[in-house]
């Protein structure tokens, strides 16, 4: 089955796939500095046709790519989609998501990279988010993957720190300048979500807080272990060009921690 998507309404990059969804496109959801009120880079997120604004469904669909080897062909497309859309728009960041499956497969690795190269001015304005729902087995090709992107002066992100396969050796492995960590709307701060952040900051990593419905779930968590705020109360997902309607992102950058 063959995936379309554009960024800007032009430029289409076809990729192939079992799932049978008629397209795949992309929305972007903004990192927010929690002191600033500033957008760090925009996550930028795939949403297939026939899922759309339903992020449940889209969750299946990537775990069942997962499953089949085809995340591999959707993550490098990603790559494409972002590094077009960085080309296009030289003042804000954007963050790509990448499977464990991925990371596990040199080759996989070697065309990312071979491709990040040949564009490598939009390097520093590049995070690439790993997610949590396939584990990563090997490790190896996962660090060395994490050194190339450090020598092109991108940075690494975890998502989801402690959930699925996202664990603490992630961070001594891929040494993340940012940890996402997701916190349940509507209920206060538990134990385990400050081991987490403190765990995460042994590794000098900034932390970002993810399940934001209201000012009240932003207030619940310390501020002493938040950097950046990321979800819907901040800002929903929408597409690129609709967030280059509002203001552009300042230039706000993180020291590498490699």
């Amino acid at each position: 089955m063959a995936y379309h998507t554009k960024t800007n309404g032009e430029k289409h990059f076809p990729i192939m796939c079992a799932e049978s969804i008629d397209a795949v496109s992309y929305v972007y959801q903004p990192v927010i500095c929690a002191s600033t009120k500033e957008t760090l880079y925009f996550e930028q997120l795939a949403r297939f046709e026939g899922a759309r604004d339903d992020d449940r469904r889209t969750q299946t669909i990537i775990e069942w790519l997962e499953v089949t080897g085809d995340i591999i062909g959707l993550d490098i497309h990603s790559f494409d989609v972002a590094i077009v859309a960085l080309l296009e728009n030289d003042d804000i960041n954007i963050g790509v998501n990448i499977s464990g499956a991925t990371l596990s497969k040199k080759e996989a690795c070697a065309e990312i990279i071979a491709r990040l190269k040949d564009a490598a001015a939009i390097c520093p304005r590049l995070y690439v988010e790993v997610t949590e729902t396939h584990a990563i087995s090997n490790m190896l090709y996962a660090a060395e993957f994490a050194s190339a992107l450090d020598g092109l002066g991108m940075q690494m992100v975890v998502d989801d720190f402690g959930e699925g396969n996202s664990t603490g050796l992630y961070l001594s492995v891929l040494y993340p300048a940012l940890v996402k960590l997701r916190m349940k709307s509507g209920q206060a701060v538990t134990p385990e979500l400050l081991e987490k952040a403190a765990l995460a900051r042994t590794y000098g990593a900034a932390l970002v807080v993810e399940g934001l419905e209201s000012q009240e779930d932003i207030l619940r968590f310390p501020k002493t272990l938040v950097d950046f705020y990321q979800d819907y109360h901040v800002g929903r997902p929408a597409e690129l060009k609709q967030w280059r309607l509002r203001k552009s992102r300042p230039a706000l950058r993180l020291v590498s921690n490699a």
